[in-house]
């Protein structure tokens, strides 16, 4: 809250047109108690000031200059939240109080959480993370207060496990990531802290997983962005972006025999038919299309979707690279022209059967 009192009256009495003599005299003290008033070095007394607010006709709150701060819970917990995003010195203290306030509410324990554990990984400050862990463990007895969807119980345990980590206890921290794994979410972290443990081999078939799981994601992102790519008529950045994508596909074969990211190449050439026939260049449509068409007849003849032919993959079993472009490569080509809605390069694929 502001307290902007001794401007306050300055500004009153200079709009009046008074001296701080002027202004003493109407109030029966002396000059020298205006002066330390305007100057914040004292305070009126409250008598006084209710005959000032009367004076200028203003209210008091406006002499005062005082603005309450909404302590709703949601914006307590939005302001500890930029607190946090911004490092403010005041942080620790505000969560301080929001939680005397507050000691059983989700999101302002959560905020609190993660407020003190931010504050407290660098510099590694061990009270602010003690009381960090405590409050995120308390968090999950709240969780069912909880309405934000960002925020489930695999973020918490996620943040509890960094928060060990940060304290030097490894082991807890992996134990917490491995109970909590579900679906891949924490691969590449146990895989992190198993390489540190120099337990390279558990280590590196974490990792592969996590990579197998970040190609699929990046064709998800790329056909996505594409889309708002194309339909804001922004062509170079299209095709900025597959070329992009098929660098990154080329560093991950071993060799030029298929493999599985065969698919992909040939969603990314057809999108980049698709381009040319949208900025007037027909003859190198035809021309990506037809070297889609080469390799998706290579692949489809023998097709291999077994991730471990791929660079930087080890794992012991195997492992295939499911995605949303069909069975085959020629069924990836016709997923490009349905997912883009050309009828131009359907016209053109047809004739190339």
């Amino acid at each position: 809250m502001n307290n902007d009192l001794a401007s306050n009256i300055r500004a009153f009495r200079k709009e009046r047109g008074l001296t701080q003599e002027q202004l003493a005299e109407v109030f029966g003290v002396t000059v020298g108690a205006v002066h330390k008033w305007e100057n914040g070095m004292s305070t009126p007394e409250l008598s006084l000031i209710l005959e000032m607010a009367d004076f200028f006709d203003t209210s008091l709150d406006v002499l005062i200059g005082f603005e309450a701060r909404d302590n709703r819970v949601e914006m307590l917990a939005s302001r500890l939240r930029r607190m946090t995003y911004t490092m403010d010195p005041e942080g620790p203290s505000e969560a301080e109080k929001a939680l005397k306030k507050y000691p059983h509410n989700f999101a302002v324990v959560f905020e609190c959480a993660l407020l003190y554990g931010v504050y407290g990984i660098e510099p590694k400050n061990t009270k602010y993370l003690s009381q960090s862990r405590a409050l995120f463990e308390q968090a999950l007895t709240l969780i069912s207060q909880n309405t934000d969807p960002s925020i489930d119980e695999t973020v918490i345990y996620a943040q509890l496990a960094i928060i060990s980590q940060t304290m030097g206890d490894t082991a807890k921290a992996l134990e917490i990531y491995k109970a909590h794994n579900a679906g891949g979410a924490f691969d590449i972290r146990i895989g992190q802290i198993l390489a540190q443990s120099k337990d390279y081999k558990q280590a590196d078939e974490y990792l592969s997983r996590a990579l197998v799981k970040q190609l699929g994601d990046k064709l998800n992102l790329i056909t996505g962005k594409l889309l708002c790519y194309f339909g804001t008529k922004e062509y170079e950045q299209a095709r900025s972006l597959i070329e992009a994508g098929l660098n990154e596909n080329a560093a991950f074969r071993v060799d030029d025999k298929p493999n599985v990211l065969d698919k992909y190449d040939c969603f990314f050439l057809s999108a980049l038919a698709y381009i040319e026939l949208k900025t007037g260049t027909k003859k190198k449509a035809s021309e990506y299309l037809k070297k889609a068409k080469e390799i998706a007849e290579r692949f489809d003849s023998a097709p291999d979707n077994d991730v471990r032919n791929l660079r930087f993959i080890n794992i012991s079993e195997s492992l295939m690279l499911h995605d949303s472009l069909g069975k085959t490569c020629m069924d990836s080509i016709g997923f490009t022209i349905k997912y883009l809605k050309a009828q131009e390069l359907e016209k053109l694929w047809e004739t190339m059967k």
